[in-house]
């Protein structure tokens, strides 16, 4: 599956350049925030040999079936980083992640934690600060975003 976009994580990066190249195993993210933003695209793409093969050992599901998920992934941003750089065996990664789910849209905040284990970054555990069912019905084109970003929904969640 090639695609031509924006990566789905955020980073401004073509998807090839960024979260890409580490489904694609040609590339291990270096750091914990890195490997968050995979997973988010993961979930995106429906990535499920990756989501499990970047979750610890000791909290990976045995089986992981997004086929039928209906979730339409919007937008992810990241919050707040701890630790979780190169040369660091732990860290923490705060996001809120924006998603539509049978026509309504949500807004999921979590902390989650990763380890570096065996050469590389696991994801082990998140701890939801909040989820939020938004809005019920797709606002308008120039109403604001359900988000608390200050722009227009169009121009943010929307997109």
């Amino acid at each position: 599956m090639i695609f031509l976009t924006p990566c789905f994580c955020g980073s401004g990066l073509a998807y090839q350049a960024c979260c890409g190249i580490y489904h694609a195993g040609e590339a291990e993210p270096a750091g914990a925030e890195a490997l968050m933003r995979a997973r988010y695209s993961a979930f995106v793409t429906k990535n499920e040999s990756y989501l499990l093969s970047t979750w610890a050992t000791k909290t990976r599901p045995s089986v992981l079936d997004l086929s039928g998920d209906r979730t339409v992934w919007q937008k992810l941003e990241i919050i707040s980083t701890q630790l979780g750089q190169e040369g660091e065996s732990e860290g923490w990664v705060e996001f809120k992640a924006h998603y539509q789910l049978d026509s309504a849209s949500h807004l999921m905040q979590e902390r989650s934690y990763f380890q570096h284990t065996s050469g590389r970054w696991h994801y082990v555990d998140g701890v939801v600060q909040f989820l939020k069912h938004a809005l019920s019905e797709k606002p308008g084109k120039n109403a604001p975003c359900f988000c608390g970003s200050g722009k227009k929904f169009k121009r943010c969640c929307g997109r």
